[in-house]
């Protein structure tokens, strides 16, 4: 008899509760909403994947000192896999500059510093709690287009 009893208030309790599957179209309820991050949510270690370009990239975002508004940082692309290649051959890292607003990120990356080499315009991704951008990078050389993600490394700083 209590068998029955707890297999009745089980099934009771699926059914109140519903199923929910690991692939969540709306965020966790403890996620802050989207149009609430701001920048400093952005601030530490990301890794970017760029299709077409081989390997991951690590970005890192910092507060801007220059302007409250706004976040500056860096990228380090992952080497080519030519073993011809020197050693001391290390890819300078990128700058990068931007923001994030309602959602709404966008990067300007620039390989000397002074002029734009590329765009990122993307938005956060709910599900993620913040923690994923999905979006479009564009090299302003060419004009060529490849989507990108940034994924956060480690937990909020």
């Amino acid at each position: 008899m209590k068998t029955w009893i707890a297999t009745l208030f089980i099934a009771a309790c699926a059914i109140c509760t519903g199923a929910n599957g690991q692939n969540l179209v709306n965020p966790p309820a403890s996620c802050p909403a989207i149009s609430t991050l701001g920048n400093a949510h952005l601030y530490g270690q990301w890794q970017a994947q760029i299709d077409g370009e081989p390997g991951l990239a690590s970005v890192q975002f910092l507060k801007d000192p220059d302007q409250d508004d706004s976040l500056v940082g860096s990228i380090n692309r992952a080497l080519p896999a030519d073993p011809k290649a020197p050693k001391a051959a290390t890819p300078k890292p990128a700058l990068l500059a931007g923001d994030v607003q309602d959602g709404e990120f966008n990067l300007e990356e620039s390989d000397d510093g002074v002029r734009i080499s590329a765009t990122w315009s993307g938005q956060l991704v709910a599900a993620s709690c913040g923690k994923e951008i999905k979006g479009i990078w564009t090299n302003a050389l060419n004009d060529q287009t490849h989507p990108f993600v940034l994924r956060r490394q480690g937990g909020w700083q």
